[in-house]
């Protein structure tokens, strides 16, 4: 069986802790049902480092931790892949999230000779200095990105619209660039029973609370809405506000409609999505936005801003509006809800999106790619 080692610093997490990505999880077991698969990770804040086992794959952890400076995580990172590789050599290398996964996976490929896939996760191609987001804000890290993307021997991104942000910091490398995104588990997101078509109108959203996800935007579109129809709205997610938002909602005078629900498991989902009609969300920026693949193979028609797979597809997979725009959101989605046929439309065509584009067609994907890249005489 085909080694890889995996760069996973962040997300991949043991069974004693919650700050999993489910997607970037599933993917993982799912690779390692198909491939050799050893994950090397950073030890998490809580300074626990046990080897685990996420399905079929193995974690080890790198003697490094999260905070400390990205060049020393990769150096770390390289010297643990080193000196297992010198026992039982791998196959292949590939890295998650630009810095620090993606920069040591080239780093450690192009000493050991093998190739290096890497996979581009969130803010790398964003650059929004109001909030301090995105690698292409910092011209070091801007520097070690792109360097990273230019010489993986295969770069996946996320979405088209990802690529094109990296394409406006003078990106120009075609060959080798994969668009894969990450689809939903069909047993675990299955179609949901819609609510009746009929007010009160049950709005989700899904994130944490940050301000990369613009719950302000969210909260001001959610006031115009409710003058019009009535309505509620469920915030699922992490606050990382300090409450500043169940505090805007007082102050918007919308309280008494919203409930912030907090942290949910990732299995819990479902139930949100069977109670709403439409998820909204208002991101300035996404890598992809793995909830709208969820959100549309649960049957939920989604309304949200311009970016991440919605940039993509934009309708009728969703209805969109530029970020920030409040106004037009609201708009928006009081024009879908009195339009039944076009509401049914949307939700039929991103229930069909998922059901082709779903996790284990993601996976597949991934296993071509290592496939190319490990055949005798290939490295793109």
């Amino acid at each position: 069986m085909t080694r890889v080692a995996m760069f996973i610093h962040g997300g991949i997490v043991p069974s004693w802790s919650t700050e999993s990505v489910p997607a970037l999880c599933a993917l993982t077991q799912r690779l390692a049902e198909r491939f050799d698969v050893t994950v090397y990770t950073t030890v998490g804040p809580d300074g626990r480092d046990e080897s685990f086992s996420a399905g079929n794959a193995r974690v080890k952890f790198v003697r490094a931790r999260q905070d400390d400076h990205v060049l020393w995580r990769v150096s770390r990172t390289v010297s643990a892949f080193r000196s297992d590789h010198r026992a039982a050599p791998f196959a292949l290398v590939h890295g998650f999230w630009g810095l620090p996964g993606g920069l040591a996976a080239v780093s450690a490929g192009r000493r050991a000779r093998v190739p290096s896939v890497v996979t581009l996760l969130g803010g790398e191609a964003a650059s929004i200095p109001g909030i301090r987001y995105g690698n292409m804000r910092s011209p070091s890290r801007r520097a070690l990105t792109l360097w990273t993307c230019r010489r993986a021997d295969a770069l996946t991104v996320l979405t088209r619209s990802q690529l094109e942000g990296l394409r406006r910091f003078d990106f120009s490398r075609e060959a080798g660039v994969h668009v894969i995104p990450f689809g939903a588990d069909a047993a675990l997101f299955p179609r949901a029973s819609a609510p009746p078509p009929a007010p009160p109108y049950h709005f989700l959203h899904i994130g944490h609370m940050n301000r990369v996800k613009d719950q302000a935007t969210l909260l001001r579109a959610f006031r115009l809405i409710r003058k019009d129809i009535d309505c509620r709205l469920r915030v699922v997610g992490e606050d990382t506000l300090k409450g500043s938002m169940q505090e805007m909602a007082g102050d918007l005078g919308v309280a008494g409609d919203v409930t912030f629900t907090g942290y949910a498991l990732h299995e819990t989902l479902r139930d949100h999505f069977a109670w709403s009609h439409l998820l909204l969300h208002t991101s300035l920026h996404e890598g992809q936005g793995v909830v709208f693949a969820e959100a549309a193979a649960s049957g939920v028609p989604i309304c949200g801003t311009d970016v991440g797979l919605l940039a993509d597809l934009g309708p009728p997979f969703a209805t969109t509006v530029p970020p920030g725009d409040h106004a037009g959101l609201a708009s928006a989605v009081i024009a879908l809800l009195g339009e039944r046929d076009a509401l049914e439309r949307q939700r039929a065509h991103a229930l069909a999106w998922a059901r082709e584009h779903s996790a284990a067609w993601t996976a597949g994907r991934y296993a071509d790619v290592y496939a190319r890249l490990t055949a005798p005489g290939e490295r793109a």
